[in-house]
Parts: C-alpha cells; sequence; structure tokens
C-alpha cells in the first residue's frame, strides 16, 4: 500500500473491497494488510485503516456499505436516532430493495418495494430515513415493533416541533401508505389536542 492510498483509506472510514480495488489495492493486498493488523476487518467485506476515526454513526456506515446504494437506516434505528423511541435497537433495522437477504443477526432487513429515493437524507458515508418517513414507517411496521411505538413517536415529533402532521401526512402520501397513517389519525390529533 503507497502512502498516497493509506492516506486516503485513512479518510474514508469504512471501505468496501470494491472502493479499495478503484484504489489499486487487489483482495490479496487487503488480507495481508489486515494480518500485519494495518487495517481491521469490521464484517464481510467491510474494512476500515487502524488509524481512521471511529465516527458515531459507524455501526450505518458499515450497514450502508454491507447492502449497497439503495439501503437505508430506517425502522426502529431510524426512531432512535431521531430520539422518537426509548428502546435501543437488538439489531440496525435497514430499508432495503425486495431481493436483498442478510445471514448475520446484526441486521434486521425491512424488504420493501416504496420508493427508497423518497424521504432518504444522505450523508457522505450513509443513508438514513427522515424523521417524517421513520414515522409513517413506524405506522406500516406497527405489528413487528408496536402501535404504542409509532403513535408515540409521532406525538413526540409533532410536540418537539421537530415536523408537522402536515409533513408527516405528505410524506406517507408520496410513499403510497396514506391508509396506515388514516387508521391512526385520531390518537395522534387527540394526543396533539391535550
Amino acid at each position: 500500500m503507497t502512502p498516497k492510498q493509506e492516506t486516503q483509506l485513512k479518510k474514508l472510514g469504512p471501505f468496501s473491497i470494491a472502493q479499495a480495488e478503484k484504489m489499486g489495492i487487489s483482495h490479496q493486498e487487503l488480507s495481508r494488510l489486515v494480518k500485519e493488523e494495518k487495517i481491521h476487518r469490521m464484517e464481510r467485506g467491510v474494512y476500515i485503516h487502524t488509524d481512521a476515526s471511529f465516527p458515531k454513526e459507524i455501526d450505518f456506515q458499515i450497514a450502508c456499505k454491507k447492502f449497497g446504494p439503495k439501503s437505508a437506516v430506517g425502522g426502529l434505528t431510524a426512531l432512535f436516532y431521531y430520539n422518537l423511541a426509548d428502546q435501543v435497537p437488538g439489531h440496525t433495522w435497514m430499508l432495503v430493495p425486495p431481493e436483498k437477504r442478510a445471514t448475520s443477526k446484526v441486521y434486521r432487513l425491512i424488504r420493501t418495494k416504496t420508493p427508497l429515493n423518497v424521504g432518504i437524507i444522505e450523508t457522505n458515508s450513509y443513508r438514513i430515513v427522515s424523521i417524517e418517513r421513520a414515522i409513517v414507517e413506524a405506522f406500516k411496521l406497527a405489528t413487528k415493533m408496536g402501535e404504542r411505538t409509532a403513535i408515540k413517536a409521532a406525538r413526540i415529533a409533532i410536540k418537539s416541533e421537530l415536523t408537522t402532521l402536515n409533513k408527516i401526512g405528505k410524506m406517507a402520501k408520496e410513499l403510497g401508505l396514506d391508509s396506515y397513517l388514516t387508521k391512526h389519525f385520531e390518537a395522534i390529533v387527540g394526543a396533539i389536542e391535550e
């Protein structure tokens, strides 16, 4: 590994085999660098330089590298990230296209046909659903995370002025999930008016 390649890897944070190969680092060289403890293998196909800084959202970065550019952090993980859920997720919940699979028990995949380019916030290193999409998805996934969790998340977000009911409704309509929100509309509005 050249000094230039090393500098690039330090800046990248978590990186995939494909990213390393684009820099001219072969799979065999990656294996050698892991043995020499110059890089760490974080998970199958995901590595990080030993001197790279570990950002707070390292799990999100790894998950997005693993599941590709059409994936995004969502579900209970997103609600917890936005401080809209008290329950600490036991897995990293990921929205992925229907064909994606995971063998690792670290992830909880939400295979979805809803557009993965609507209500997504893209950072330099990972993708996460917006607050509005997190709430709408919570109602859709009420059987998996609990109806109360979804209602509470909506109430907290609106009362804290993180979003509005109109914005949540608009997101639900864009995703084609407005029926899930309509079903719980009275529970959300009733709490806001209290």
